[in-house]
């Protein structure tokens, strides 16, 4: 059994306990245990939303926290679709993708309704990339979780969005452990935060109190977007600024805003001159740039950045009174909002 948590890789449990006794992360509040169901189990379930009470109540749950995330054409792919119940919901509120992974008998009636079913793991899929991932009460069932993350984050789009339930702990706030057979991993809000973490997502809203079913009626939701390296951040930051100032501008304010916002974008940006009011500033070189006073009659017509955000207000007085038009000045706040 693994002696280090599954979730956060950092804190190893306290020492003792069987080859099957359930293990307590202290750094994140995972439990977990060894053993779990094999494969060809879950190959041979069939019929598992068959005759059980609060059908309506657990996709109505769902829903909820899906349909803000939907946009025509857009790829889904859910991971343990069943029989493409919920699939089939989604696709009726408008035209977009929608695969499912299933290897259980169920997958024949998924077929049915949904765009494509696989009837095979996510590491063997090449059929990329997923504007969203959906996936309802799956993790739990799986020895590595963080292997099947990886799985699940190389399926996704750049700026693709997951949505993961699981049970809450034991899934029910009157028990303490969960001992379903199938169950390997009971998360907390941080072992869960902390895995998509590690994996390459980042957390965007948690949640509890989600209705699976009778016995499950307390589970734990995130949704979560895949986490930007720092070139892509550049790169979405450069496209807002070009959405207001597309070409040749001056920036204004040299300030602590100036050097945590705007500086390290100078040699992506058509920068005529920087300016700044303070003539303690004057002359000081801040790349190929020398700080000087704003010039209107040099500088006329070219549109402003301004690089202070406490100081703003003064510095668009300033400027309107030159004769610049307002549309020519923008702020931090349009950019960064």
């Amino acid at each position: 059994m693994k002696t280090t948590c599954p979730c956060c890789r950092t804190a190893p449990p306290p020492a003792g306990g069987s080859e099957q006794a359930e293990l307590h992360c202290p750094a994140c509040d995972h439990v977990w245990r060894s053993g779990g169901m094999v494969a060809s189990y879950y190959a041979a379930c069939a019929g598992r939303n068959e005759k059980v009470p609060g059908l309506a109540q657990k996709y109505a749950d769902r829903m909820n926290s899906v349909a803000p995330l939907l946009h025509p054409g857009m790829r889904i792919l859910e991971i343990g679709c069943a029989d493409g119940v919920f699939g089939t919901m989604v696709k009726s509120r408008m035209a977009l993708h929608y695969a499912g992974i299933e290897i259980s008998p169920d997958a024949a009636l998924a077929e049915r309704n949904l765009d494509r079913i696989h009837r095979r793991p996510a590491a063997d899929l090449d059929d990329a990339p997923y504007d969203l991932l959906l996936s309802f009460h799956v993790l739990e069932h799986l020895q590595d979780v963080h292997a099947e993350l990886a799985h699940w984050r190389r399926l996704m789009k750049p700026d693709g969005r997951l949505t993961v339930e699981v049970p809450h702990r034991a899934g029910h706030p009157l028990l303490e452990n969960d001992r379903h057979p199938e169950h390997i991993h009971q998360f907390s809000p941080a072992s869960l935060a902390i895995l998509l973490g590690k994996a390459g997502f980042t957390p965007t809203r948690i949640s509890t109190g989600h209705f699976e079913s009778t016995v499950y009626s307390d589970s734990l939701r995130i949704e979560a977007q895949v986490t930007l390296i720092e070139a892509q951040k550049t790169e979405r930051l450069l496209a807002r600024i070009k959405t207001y100032l597309p070409g040749p501008l001056v920036v204004y304010g040299v300030g602590g805003d100036f050097r945590n916002y705007v500086e390290f974008l100078l040699p992506h940006l058509q920068v005529i001159a920087l300016c700044d009011a303070d003539p303690a500033c004057h002359g000081r070189i801040i790349g190929e740039h020398p700080v000087q006073a704003y010039d209107p009659a040099a500088l006329a017509g070219l549109p402003v950045l301004i690089a202070s955000t406490r100081h703003e207000a003064e510095i668009r007085r300033t400027l309107q009174a030159t004769g610049l038009a307002e549309s020519s000045i923008v702020g931090l706040g349009q950019i960064y909002g």
